[in-house]
């Protein structure tokens, strides 16, 4: 990981060295705030997922118990 830079007093004049630093500032923020968006999204995808599952787990009970109700009615 990166060693966290210090922002620098803003000069009178903006040279090209201050809006390099500003910018090396931002970049490691960003890289941090992606890093973090995409745990986030991992542990989304994941969620997703176990809700999918329980979702055509229920399905397939309704499926199962509507064709056995079906057959059931045909049968008496």
């Amino acid at each position: 990981m990166q060693a966290k830079k210090k922002p620098i007093k803003r000069p009178t004049r903006i040279t090209a060295e201050f809006v390099n630093h500003n910018l090396e500032l931002h970049e490691i923020q960003c890289a941090e705030r992606w890093k973090t968006c995409f745990n986030h999204l991992e542990k989304l995808d994941d969620d997703i997922g176990s809700l999918n599952l329980w979702i055509k787990g229920g399905l397939t009970t309704i499926v199962i118990s509507l064709v056995g109700i079906f057959i059931t009615n045909i049968i008496a």
